[in-house]
């Protein structure tokens, strides 16, 4: 019942309060106010990537909201190459609230660009007016006593170009210390602080302080520090400035899609993102940003009501405290003969066991409904039934152990042996990775704590052992049944079997429970579990896996070789081919990838040729020096297509590469495992008389290259592929597109 009212507790939660009226105070933040200004500056639902003059139109509306507020805003202009071998031509909007102290400031920050399949209203239009009701509030407000500099860049979602640019040539730069950054990947939800700078021991003592509905967690920074994902915030990580960065991402299916637009963005999860944001900022700026030396914290909110955290150099401490407890306890249990060696010895295997039948069984799940088609995406529509059947098999797991064991181990048995390993893993965790410990470390504290009970009161007392079991399991739902609930929303399907294994851990403790019942009663725990887990995957097998809500990602793509072939290109994220698009051209699963650092194998249709105007190179200057050949190239779109590159295959590394006379960065390796080794360099946004590029190779022999190019949007030919496109499927990420590529040879002199 306890964990039944925490689960509930944490659905609740899920949604966030209702946004502030428009006639809030001048000082506070109001979400509907912030929604007002959303709808004026993409009201219209035009998706404005970086460079398009959608954009542009974007960029105007806010320095002009920006100059009604009574800042100077200006416009930084910059180009600027990363690590991927891309390179844009980016604007800035920036402008600065001076504090009652001159010296560093705070920054606060958003990006304004989207992605060319969507408006991106909530992707960063809510962050963008996060920003701007963040300004007029402060403005309103009495003189903080650093200053605050506002940055709403561009680019991001190319590549983090407007991030770069900003700490690279803008003379603010060097003032700026802290900053709070705000950035979406859903519609909907509560927002969540998930990241921040490396000194967060004064960073969190600093959030706790200040922040009135805390949420957060260093689990998530933990893990989010291991994922490939990147927003501006990285930029400035890495630019030396500390901070805090702030997401919602509930509906993520709307996530760089036309779905992202004014109407699904939530007014009050962009009052929650946008008041934790002021409230950081107020904070930081009022504080002596003096960090001192990095130092990590653990962390977490407790459901949103107050931040507990420590220096993450305690955990081991604690955790060694709680493994001490412990051990004087089953020690004390052993002496009175309340558990033998042998009953201990099966507590012990119950812990591993509970997690492996978990897995087991979450793995089963897993393949049956990717294997039906319930699940052939990572977010489906109606994610309840097979979440239900994930969880249920958690406790399922728990329960069934409980009762397996239960005879032979007793009460004590279990709970000694489920909470030493708990204890365990506190301490390697508190070692080895401090920001993972916190749902541990405090759960196996409150066991030896309320675990005292067995030691101070005489054997056999009323309720020591209910003390030393429930109250621990109760704390152990509260710390860590939200943090799980999310794991869907941040991860997908993808992460079932993971999710059926963190449920059976936070579920563990109820372990000695379900071995301690008696009778025709003892299975009765794992067998409703396990029913719930079986009716609800039916469940999911007969719903539909997407709705015209919650679509599948869906890209139709025309494209045209140097030979003059053409095709239609259709990929989906469930790699199934709707009936509709079948109809409407002849599609064929297609055994070669359209380039060769492609692993996808989308669908394929043989399309009228059109003989678009190919990429061009134009040779300008080849020179030797040694073994080595000085390329001076320019590389134009000749159809006037956004996206110009020219790719290297693996054995051709290219040096010394220029772009405009900019340097470009050495590619990382992470991008050359997902280019398996090519080496693809270009503009994402490209001037109609096209780009310099200059570049080494080594070798006597000519060295193949391919050049392609690619615009937003398909030729009037691909509309009724469009419109055969279902209602429960849309465009994703780039969306429907139009590319051109051709093999060229780079050839010495």
């Amino acid at each position: 019942a306890l964990y039944a009212l925490v689960i509930c507790a944490a659905a609740l939660r899920a949604h966030p309060s209702a946004a502030k009226p428009a006639d809030s105070p001048a000082g506070e933040f109001s979400g509907v106010r912030a929604k007002g200004v959303l709808q004026g500056l993409l009201g219209d639902g035009v998706p404005h990537p970086v460079g398009s003059a959608a954009d542009s139109a974007v960029r105007e509306k806010i320095v002009a909201r920006l100059t009604e507020l009574g800042y100077q805003p200006r416009v930084q202009e910059s180009f600027v190459c990363d690590e991927t071998g891309r390179c844009a031509d980016v604007k800035n909007i920036v402008t600065r609230l001076e504090g009652r102290e001159a010296g560093p400031a705070v920054m606060v920050a958003a990006h304004y660009d989207s992605v060319p399949a969507g408006p991106g209203a909530s992707d960063d239009g809510a962050g963008t007016v996060c920003v701007l009701e963040i300004a007029r509030a402060l403005k309103a407000s009495p003189q903080l006593r650093h200053p605050v500099i506002l940055l709403i860049d561009e680019g991001e979602e190319a590549g983090l170009f407007g991030a770069v640019a900003f700490v690279q040539d803008d003379p603010w730069a060097k003032d700026v210390r802290a900053v709070v950054n705000m950035d979406n990947r859903g519609s909907s939800g509560p927002a969540t602080m998930f990241e921040t700078g490396n000194a967060n021991e004064w960073l969190m003592r600093l959030y706790a302080g200040a922040m009135p509905r805390p949420d957060t967690n260093s689990l998530s920074y933990t893990v989010y520090k291991s994922l490939p994902n990147d927003t501006d915030f990285t930029v400035f990580k890495r630019a030396g400035y500390q901070g805090f960065n702030f997401a919602f991402i509930g509906d993520v299916a709307h996530y760089h899609t036309p779905l992202d637009n004014v109407a699904n963005a939530s007014a009050a999860s962009i009052q929650q993102e946008g008041e934790d944001g002021l409230a950081m900022a107020r904070a930081l700026a009022n504080s002596d940003l003096n960090f001192g030396e990095p130092a990590d914290a653990v962390y977490s909110d407790v459901l949103g009501w107050k931040t507990i955290w420590w220096p993450a150099r305690w955990t081991p401490w604690f955790a060694l405290l709680a493994l001490v407890l412990l051990a004087l306890e089953i020690v004390t249990l052993m002496r009175r003969g309340q558990m033998r060696m042998r009953e201990f010895g099966l507590g012990l295997a119950s812990w591993p066991l509970i997690l492996i039948v978990a897995g087991i069984l979450g793995w089963i799940l897993q393949i049956f409904l990717y294997a039906t088609g319930a699940v052939s995406a990572n977010w489906v529509a109606h994610p309840w039934p097979t979440l239900t059947s994930a969880w249920a098999i958690g406790f399922g797991a728990v329960g069934f152990v409980g009762v397996l064991f239960g005879r032979r181990a007793g009460f004590f048995g279990l709970w000694s042996g489920i909470w030493i390993w708990w204890a365990v893993a506190a301490l390697a965790l508190g070692i080895a990775a401090p920001g993972l410990s916190f749902m541990f470390v405090v759960p196996a504290l409150a066991a030896g704590i309320f675990g005292l009970t067995i030691v101070l009161l005489r054997p056999g007392a009323p309720g020591s052992a209910w003390i030393a079991g429930v109250i621990p399991a109760f704390i152990t739902a509260i710390v860590a049944v939200y943090a799980v609930w999310f794991l869907y929303n941040a991860l997908g399907a993808v992460f079932l079997i993971g999710i059926a294994v963190c449920v059976a851990l936070i579920a563990a403790p109820l372990g000695p429970f379900a071995g301690s019942l008696q009778g025709s009663r003892r299975w009765l725990f794992p067998s409703i579990a396990f029913v719930c887990a079986i009716i609800a995957a039916i469940t999911a097998f007969f719903v539909p896996a997407f709705s015209a809500s919650s679509p599948q990602a869906m890209n139709i793509e025309y494209e045209q070789n140097d030979a003059g072939e053409s095709q239609w290109l259709v990929a989906t994220n469930s790699q199934r081919l709707p009936m509709s698009m079948r109809n409407a051209a002849r599609f064929a699963k297609t055994t070669d990838a359209l380039f060769p650092w492609q692993s996808s194998h989308p669908f394929a249709a043989a399309a009228l040729a059109l003989n678009l105007a190919p990429p061009a190179m134009t040779v300008k200057q080849v020179s030797q020096e040694g073994a080595t050949n000085h390329y001076d190239v320019l590389l134009k779109s000749n159809r006037g297509a956004p996206l110009v590159m020219l790719a290297f295959p693996p054995d051709a590394a290219p040096a010394s590469v220029k772009i405009n006379g900019h340097e470009v960065p050495e590619v990382s390796q992470s991008m050359l495992r997902y280019t398996h080794g090519w080496r693809i360099y270009g503009c994402v946004d490209t001037p109609p008389e096209g780009f310099e590029m200059t570049f080494s190779l080594p070798g006597a022999k000519p060295v193949p290259a391919i050049l392609f190019d690619e615009s937003y949007g398909l030729p009037p030919q691909g509309m009724d592929l469009q419109r055969a496109r279902p209602s429960d499927a849309t465009a994703i990420q780039s969306g429907d597109v139009t590319l051109v590529k051709r093999d060229v040879s780079l050839a010495p002199e």
